[in-house]
């Protein structure tokens, strides 16, 4: 699952939620039909930013996070294990074609590749701290890599002018208390500058 695109993210989110299927999914989005989803699921088509915000309400999820890949998981928390899974389904990205580099990677972590494939298909198994911190060595990270969102294969957020998604990071970054006072001050200098 590519939690760095939008798809994989729809994907995560659904299963956070504790929704297995995509119907059961769509039984929380009334009017929508099967393909709808399933196209987004499947990265034939992106949602418009209306779509986003019903999926992320659906899931319980942080619009901007479904969107862009930043800013915390939930609306109200950061979720450090979802966080974890994305990271890992990341890293591991293209490892399973390989079975010597799969192999390799299973030894290096000391788990199996049964192991390592739940991990990859249950947002919910957690992430213990021994394997993320060994996966950061695997991958020559620095410690604590594993727990922190990256975005830097996203293509929808590189899309994006640099000022955009420096802004868009701030924001993110930002408690969620101190958010409204960034859209005030933008908002503000919009109605200071001359037209």
């Amino acid at each position: 699952m590519q939690s760095t695109t939008i798809p994989g993210r729809i994907k995560l989110a659904r299963k956070m939620a504790g929704l297995p299927t995509q119907a059961s999914l769509l039984a929380r989005i009334p009017g929508w039909k099967p393909s709808r989803l399933g196209n987004y699921e499947a990265g034939v088509s992106t949602p418009s930013a209306d779509d986003m915000l019903l999926i992320a309400q659906a899931t319980d999820v942080s619009a901007c996070w479904l969107m862009f890949g930043q800013g915390p998981i939930r609306p109200n928390e950061r979720d450090l294990q979802a966080i974890r899974h994305q990271n890992l389904a990341h890293a591991l990205d293209g490892i399973e074609a390989d079975q010597e580099r799969l192999d390799e990677t299973v030894k290096r972590l000391r788990t199996s590749r049964k192991r390592l494939r739940e991990h990859l298909d249950n947002p919910f198994l957690p992430v213990s701290d021994e394997l993320a911190r060994r996966l950061e060595r695997l991958l020559g990270a620095k410690v604590g890599w594993l727990d922190e969102q990256h975005v830097e294969r996203d293509p929808l957020f590189l899309s994006f002018p640099e000022e955009m998604r420096e802004l868009m990071m701030i924001y993110s970054e930002l408690p969620a208390a101190q958010r409204p006072v960034l859209l005030a001050t933008a908002r503000a200098l919009r109605e200071a500058l001359p037209a």
